[in-house]
């Protein structure tokens, strides 16, 4: 036994190649459990700023479309809707030139357009009183902005969805309505659907978004 203890003979050529071996496999598989933590935390940073994205463009539209206003007996608040653009007159706040007058709505007429080319929505808009009722076929935009890059549609979902009341009170229904709408449906638009998937840059990775904006006196009333 003492002789034993006392060999300093060390590793046979064997025992060291099996220990290399055995060494490799483990450094190997915790390379591959380390690649494959890296890779998961990458798609769950990127689903988290899909889904950031997305909600904070989701508020911003369902802001504005919640700020509709009629602005005359003739001109309701929609001016076009379709599937992936609407145009709408909006107020976000009341002015008065001086402390003597009454105070008047602040109008913007805006668009809202999803561009399937560009993977984005942009937000155009006109701001004053003149050009607003002016019947231009295409007005210039005063400001644009990007609001949503990265997006696409929530498998065939349109973008923009319009709903018109139908039935009597006490319980009406909500009726999708044919798009684009006609100058008769744009003051029926009782609810307008928002669906879109923002997308992250892991390909296949998007985050499915959705929101109702419900207008309880969709048509413009003037006593």
């Amino acid at each position: 036994m003492t002789a034993r203890l006392a060999d300093e003979s060390g590793f046979t050529l064997v025992e060291l190649l099996a220990t290399i071996v055995v060494s490799a496999i483990v450094l190997f598989a915790l390379f591959g459990l380390v690649d494959a933590a890296t890779r998961q935390q990458s798609v769950a940073n990127d689903r988290i700023d899909a889904n950031d994205r997305g909600r904070a463009a989701m508020d911003v539209i369902s802001a504005q479309l919640r700020s509709r206003v009629c602005i005359s007996s003739v001109q309701g608040s929609l001016v076009a809707a379709s599937d992936n653009q609407i145009e709408f007159f909006a107020s976000f706040g009341l002015t008065a030139e001086s402390a003597l007058q009454s105070q008047t709505l602040v109008l913007q007429r805006r668009r809202l357009t999803y561009r399937p080319a560009n993977s984005d929505v942009i937000e155009e808009t006109w701001i004053g009183t003149a050009p607003l009722l002016a019947p231009v076929a295409t007005p210039i935009p005063t400001r644009t902005r990007t609001l949503l890059t990265k997006v696409a549609l929530d498998g065939t979902t349109p973008f923009f969805r319009y709903y018109a009341l139908t039935g009597t009170p006490p319980l009406p229904d909500l009726l999708l309505t044919p798009t684009p709408l006609s100058a008769t449906n744009l003051t029926k638009a009782a609810q307008i659907t928002v669906s879109f998937a923002a997308k992250g840059k892991v390909a296949g990775l998007s985050t499915p978004l959705q929101h109702r904006i419900l207008d309880r006196s969709p048509g413009c009333y003037f006593g």
